[in-house]
């Protein structure tokens, strides 16, 4: 290959390292997690500051699910459950802990901050590599390809969601479209499981509707339908447990009914037009980050050239695409996807108008071209340059404030080895922030909440207030007890704070109490009674001295203290399992303060039993006399069918690897 040929891939590498060299060539990190620095899991005092206060996702919500994933998959398990919120929630089916992506796989090689950085520019060429591939399907010269190629590294829906799956799952589409072109069977089932692993449901369907559309157009190929179908089937390990998750999600259809406002397309005509959060200027309508449609002056002016040349067919199919996608962003579409995006992530469309643009001018020599690769590269840097920054690697990663450790050893050291819960109060402790520091939240913020965690977020806190549930005052002292809550953390004196007992903590900006008489995470009870199904109302949660406290009502079935309880020890084994030891010479009930869930089973001395809920929440298991270990585990239905699927669609995929191979042979000798 000769190096003319190979220069336009190699700037295509090293463009990330001109869109952050501080991350590269100094002790930086691409990165928003300045967000932890204003929260008091990371402060000694209060205060503090942030870049970009429109992008706090990556730091209050995605690194502590990134965090549980990374730790689960080093311990060679399968991220199925999380024990850190929500009294316990599914992981692998939230939709949004990214478990199929290189984003997340760098952190099992690298150092956090490298495997950040990493991640960054994995997003970044893989979007200019896919989409240079497709533009020399095109008949393109790698120059008007490369072109086309950096207009969408630096195109906008990327560079707003460049932290976030939104982008580790949109960098696939141009793959899978080059795929389509190529009518290649093996190659688009990869990267349709690609585009479904990436880590964003709404992203991944917007670029399979992409996908299908493109299909229908350019190829009508039923061997690239093939490649479709088992690309969807090799995806359903991680696709079907989120589906199941999602028909018994209460916020579904959250993001639905989305939309830009008019004025927004006015980003069109030059960048920032509306101002900017982090300039302190930003005062429009509607969303920020949903109606950034900039792609740079460079590949605007580029992308109208593709409307006349040889290539005006195309030139203006691709301008349609993206007036469709943009006018689909203005109207309510069906659905429970967040389709406001679709105009920001249309830019994909004019990136490649771009370099059909700029194949019109390649008569102007080499020179040239490079000079106008170099154009879109700046300019579209210059659009985007303050949607994310480079950040001292202390302040990626920063060390949780010394109080957090001394309330981790409050709880971590009580009876029975067990690991007590926190309840932040207001919006003292965000729940994902408080798992980085080891505080397992009763709370959880966003992700497919399902009807029974609703249920337990109304008894917090009536009507429940998604995504963050915040709890404004003291909830009942039966439902603390029960949901294993050992202290509540606010910035005030509980109301009849006459029960309750401070915990010291040391230069700490907010306060922290004990729940008085707090009971074990798991006990047995013999004063339980079956109401229907699965369901088990409880008569006896807790110790005598706690009989004046009032029942709980805001949960479907009531729990009232009436009577003693046995403690038992709980050990986990792993995130997704549970080990607990019994001694009962009478018939009982074993109830563990861990959120129910279908797929929760259990063993008990080597035989299956059923695994009850009760109190509408939390998990029961009527046990025996004599039975001595109870084994519980994690494994969804959607999980165990989703694998079986996923290997019918490997095997599908090999044999499609021998039969291209004997095709290949063939031809081979035919031509021989």
């Amino acid at each position: 290959m000769k190096w003319r040929h190979v220069w336009p891939w190699v700037m295509l590498v090293v463009a990330p390292l001109l869109l952050f060299p501080d991350a590269w060539l100094a002790d930086g990190v691409v990165s928003a997690d300045d967000h932890l620095s204003v929260h008091p899991a990371f402060q000694e005092t209060a205060g503090g500051a942030v870049r970009h206060p429109h992008l706090s996702d990556p730091a209050l919500q995605f690194a502590a699910l990134r965090a549980r994933v990374v730790h689960d998959l080093k311990q060679g398990e399968v991220p199925l459950w999380n024990p850190d919120l929500y009294g316990g929630a599914p992981l692998l089916a939230d939709g949004q802990s990214m478990v199929g992506s290189p984003v997340t796989w760098f952190r099992l090689l690298f150092a956090e901050d490298l495997a950040q950085d990493l991640g960054v520019a994995w997003v970044l060429i893989w979007t200019a590599m896919g989409m240079a591939l497709l533009l020399r399907r095109f008949n393109l010269p790698p120059w008007p390809a490369t072109v086309g190629a950096l207009a969408a590294m630096t195109g906008p829906f990327v560079h707003v969601w460049l932290l976030h799956p939104q982008a580790a799952t949109y960098c696939w589409i141009p793959w899978v479209l080059w795929a389509i072109e190529r009518r290649a069977i093996v190659s688009l089932a990869l990267c349709v499981c690609g585009l479904m692993w990436g880590g964003h449901p709404g992203t991944a369907f917007h670029g399979m509707l992409l996908a299908m559309g493109w299909w229908a157009v350019r190829s009508r190929c039923r061997w690239n339908a093939v490649g479709i179908a088992l690309g969807v089937l090799l995806s359903m390990p991680l696709t079907l447990p989120l589906l199941e998750q999602a028909l018994r999600s209460t916020t579904a259809d959250a993001r639905g009914g989305s939309v830009i406002l008019p004025v927004q397309l006015l980003d069109m005509v030059w960048p920032g037009w509306l101002g900017h959060p982090v300039q302190e200027t930003w005062e429009g309508p509607g969303s920020w980050a949903d109606g950034q449609l900039h792609p740079g002056l460079g590949a605007l002016v580029m992308a109208l050239l593709a409307l006349g040349g040889p290539n005006r067919r195309l030139g203006r199919g691709l301008w349609c695409v993206w007036v469709m996608l943009c006018l689909g962003s203005l109207i309510v579409l069906p659905g429970p996807f967040n389709h406001a995006r679709l105009g920001s992530l249309g830019a994909l469309f004019l990136a490649m108008a771009a370099g059909v643009g700029v194949a019109r001018l390649r008569s102007l020599g080499t020179s040239a071209m490079v000079g106008m690769a170099v154009i879109v590269l700046f300019s579209g840097a210059w659009a985007r340059q303050f949607d994310q920054g480079v950040l001292p690697a202390e302040m990626h990663a920063p060390t949780p404030a010394n109080w957090t450790q001394e309330l981790v050893a409050e709880l971590d050291c009580v009876e029975n080895g067990d690991c007590g819960r926190v309840l932040g109060l207001g919006w003292w402790l965000q729940p994902n922030t408080g798992s980085l520091v080891g505080l397992r939240d009763l709370r959880g913020y966003d992700l497919p909440v399902s009807e029974d965690t609703q249920r337990l977020m109304a008894a917090l806190s009536s009507p429940p207030r998604g995504p963050w549930y915040p709890v404004d005052s003291v909830p009942s002292l039966h439902l603390l007890r029960f949901a294993g809550v050992r202290a509540i953390v606010s910035d005030s004196i509980p109301e009849s704070s006459e029960a309750w007992v401070e915990i010291p903590l040391t230069d700490s900006p907010i306060l922290a109490w004990k729940v008085p008489g707090s009971i074990p995470r798991a006990w047995l009870s013999s004063s339980a009674q079956r109401v229907e199904g699965p369901e088990i109302a409880l008569q006896a949660i807790s110790s005598a001295d706690l009989r004046s406290s009032p029942p709980v009502e805001d949960l479907t079935l009531e729990l009232q203290v009436v009577g003693p309880i046995q403690p038992v020890s709980v050990v986990e084994q792993t995130s997704s399992t549970r080990q607990i030891s019994i001694e009962s010479d009478v018939n009982t009930l074993m109830v563990l303060s861990e959120a129910w869930a279908p797929g929760w089973v259990a063993e008990l001395d080597g035989q299956k039993v059923p695994v009850l809920r009760v109190g509408g929440v939390f998990i029961g298991v009527e046990i025996p006399a004599g039975a001595s270990a109870l084994e519980l585990r994690y494994r969804p239905s959607g999980w165990v069918m989703g694998c079986a699927l996923g290997g019918i669609g490997g095997l599908g995929l090999m044999c499609c690897v021998v039969l291209q191979r004997r095709r290949s042979r063939e031809r081979s000798v035919e031509g021989s």
